[in-house]
């Protein structure tokens, strides 16, 4: 009896350490690992400055939408997120259905799409980067080349699917108006 006593009390704690671990986490208490310095919607980058061209508040149907981001991290956390198998970071889009005219509030995912930002190919330019400045700053986006009408969204995710967190510790996710 008083070791069923003991391992209750053990598993109790346990989970109460568990959930303060994961409070902790959603609560900021950290910073994230990846700061999304700017984020723009546009129907094109520059392919020479690697900016966004034509900066868009709604997008017209059949026509190229780009969500383009700069993205930030320290050394620290370019090596926590390699260790950890996060990276590449990724873009999920997203289309929410539509039953006639209005929105059913579903939504179905057309992509996930590699960011080049923390692909193994481009692993030892950021490495060069942060050694040099001690964080990097990377300029990286996808696109969708003739995305239909409604509401589209992009969900910034790592390689595990865990969501990048944005300012105030909600995960970072972007919308947009196709008309």
């Amino acid at each position: 009896m008083k070791a069923a006593n003991i391992l209750a009390g053990i598993l109790a704690a346990l989970v109460v350490s568990g959930a303060a671990a994961q409070q902790e986490d959603t609560a900021g208490a950290a910073p994230p690992l990846v700061e999304i310095a700017e984020a723009r919607w546009a129907s094109a980058v520059d392919p020479g400055s690697r900016q966004p061209a034509v900066l868009l508040n709604d997008a017209r149907a059949r026509r190229p939408l780009v969500l383009w981001m700069r993205i930030r991290a320290s050394e620290a956390a370019l090596a926590r997120l390699e260790q950890a198998g996060r990276l590449p970071i990724r873009h999920r889009w997203f289309r929410e259905s539509f039953a006639g005219v209005q929105a059913e509030g579903q939504t179905e995912m057309t992509d996930s799409i590699a960011l080049s930002a923390g692909s193994r190919e481009l692993l030892t330019a950021l490495r060069q980067e942060v050694s040099a400045r001690g964080h990097f700053d990377w300029r990286t986006w996808s696109a969708k080349a003739r995305p239909g009408p409604g509401r589209w969204s992009v969900a910034v995710v790592y390689a595990d699917r865990t969501p990048v967190l944005c300012d105030g510790g909600e995960p970072c996710r972007y919308s947009i108006t196709v008309k």
